[in-house]
């Protein structure tokens, strides 16, 4: 007669490993766990490495605490009710304290639960109160706005906010041309503007220079009338050592006499 007990035995232990080794998970580097079992959370975070959980009725839920980034691109207004199209990158990341906190309020799926809602929100809020022309050169405050608005809304939650980057803004073709033509418009003005302030400053110093010349005649005319010695003075001084090629002999009577 055959032993049959060994198998009986055998089966038993089998499927205990089997389960066993069903239960066996593996957290990542930068990653965390959470235990459940009946869909109730059990235990504390899970740290990397290698974890059991009870096959029967457990799960390991894996939340990825390293920073992590979203793209998105949406239609809103400007104060001025111009269409702008915006691209904005978001970065963030899961506080590992509060991975329970996060599954069970919002599961898996709490990006698009928080996150991607409040940055939409609050970008056409703050996009809302500029002006398009405006937001032109205004886009790093604008940023700023959003950046500090997102963050603070998101302080309560276990989501930390990085960084916020208003990549892109585009309008319709039409309002783009015609910024466009304002922007030249201006410069031209400025030019303009430039140019005219160059002229009235080199008119400017003309007026001072002709006046400056004329109160130096003026002082040189008052002071040859007071010493009329001073013509002769101001002839020796500007005399280069050559004979003259005509001199006048005498007073009022001398004659001119050429010089050889």
């Amino acid at each position: 007669m055959k032993n049959t007990f060994a198998p009986l035995v055998l089966v038993p232990v089998v499927l205990l490993v089997l389960l066993s080794l069903k239960g066996c998970y593996t957290v990542d580097a930068g990653v965390v766990g959470v235990k459940t079992q009946w869909g109730k959370i059990v235990g504390g975070p899970v740290d990397p490495g290698l974890t059991w959980v009870n096959p029967i009725g457990g799960d390991l839920v894996k939340y990825d605490c390293r920073e992590q980034r979203i793209d998105l691109r949406m239609d809103t207004y400007t104060k001025d009710v111009q269409t702008a199209t915006m691209s904005i990158t978001v970065t963030y990341s899961v506080d590992r304290a509060k991975v329970a906190e996060l599954h069970s309020e919002y599961g898996q799926a709490y990006a698009e639960k928080i996150i991607t809602p409040t940055v939409v929100g609050i970008t056409k809020d703050v996009i809302g109160q500029w002006e398009a022309d405006r937001l032109i050169n205004g886009r790093e405050q604008a940023t700023k706005e959003i950046w500090e608005q997102v963050g603070a809304k998101l302080a309560d939650t276990p989501v930390r906010l990085g960084m916020v980057v208003l990549s892109n803004i585009d309008y319709s073709d039409v309002f783009e041309k015609a910024i466009e033509a304002k922007q030249v418009a201006m410069q031209r003005a400025i030019e303009s503007q430039n140019k005219t302030k160059q002229i009235e400053e080199e008119a400017r110093q003309k007026v001072i220079s002709a006046k400056a010349e004329a109160e130096s005649m003026q002082i040189r005319g008052d002071a040859l009338k007071a010493n009329p010695s001073l013509v002769s003075l101001e002839a020796v001084q500007k005399w280069d050592g050559k004979a003259p090629a005509t001199l006048v002999v005498g007073g009022e009577a001398g004659a001119l006499l050429q010089a050889k």
